[in-house]
């Protein structure tokens, strides 16, 4: 049920359009405002906010997990997945980034150019790897459970003030649990792209805990996409950056998609 539930749920994310469906049933605003309203200090108001939910969906999990053969089981890691699922339009994200740099002349400066481009893709590759990944690795390490804690905790830490005492202990969560999904990630652009030079970098930074995700994912993306030579002028380099952006697209597309492997390896195991 696991890899089926992660079969749907890519093929849910490729191809929706519009609003998460389950997001406009439930809204974690209001439901983070009723206990923002209530005079709790601020680590309790994170266990019942967010630590509860995902006890409560384990032992559910687990009571639904052999009814009707795992199809309302099924239904629940569903929900919560789709909940999980950040939806955006990548096709125009990209597409938009393209256009811009089919306007670039010799009127606009290079280093403004080549900033912008390292800009959108730092931003955008980890913007596209924690709108799912995460929630996936999760769900297949410790069911629903695991997404909804994630996504709770990540809702949760966006809705907090800069100088709440909670952000510095739910950064380190988040970067935590995120930590793994990263590496199987460049694990996975390096089949599916660039592999000597790509798995060189992941293995030198592989114990590194002080650089950002964004980051690593950044450089492993670049290094596993194949990419022309440019001559050192703002148009050569924006042809380049075009290049570059349909190639990291297109690995990024194949990456999503090799977690279908890593699922049926996690279902072989018997996790």
């Amino acid at each position: 049920m696991k890899f089926l539930a992660v079969l749907i749920i890519l093929f849910f994310y490729r191809s929706w359009q519009g609003d998460n469906p389950v997001r406009s049933v439930f809204s974690f605003t209001d439901y983070y405002g009723w206990f923002s309203a209530k005079n709790l200090t601020t680590y309790w108001r994170f266990g019942l906010c967010v630590v509860l939910p995902a006890v409560l969906t384990l032992i559910l999990a687990a009571e639904l997990s052999n009814w009707l053969q795992g199809i309302v089981w099924l239904a629940l890691s569903l929900v919560i997945l789709i909940y999980e699922t950040e939806i955006f339009d990548i096709e125009q994200m990209f597409d938009d980034h393209v256009r811009w740099l089919r306007s670039v002349s010799e009127e606009d400066q290079l280093a403004d150019v080549v900033q912008r481009q390292d800009g959108f893709q730092m931003t955008h590759i980890y913007e596209m790897f924690q709108s799912i990944v995460p929630g996936l690795f999760w769900f297949l390490i410790a069911g629903p459970a695991g997404t909804l804690f994630y996504v709770f905790t990540i809702q949760y830490l966006d809705r907090l003030d800069e100088d709440d005492p909670e952000v510095d202990l739910l950064d380190s969560i988040v970067f935590w649990m995120e930590w793994v999904p990263v590496r199987i990630t460049g694990v996975l652009f390096s089949f599916v792209g660039n592999f000597g030079p790509t798995m060189d970098y992941w293995l030198n930074h592989l114990t590194d805990t002080e650089e950002s995700h964004s980051v690593h994912l950044s450089i492993m993306a670049s290094i596993a996409s194949e990419k022309p030579e440019y001559e050192d002028d703002v148009e050569a380099f924006a042809r380049f950056a075009e290049f570059e952006t349909h190639q990291l697209k297109s690995l990024c597309e194949r990456a999503l998609f090799g977690w279908l492997g890593v699922a049926a390896v996690v279902v072989i195991l018997g996790w």
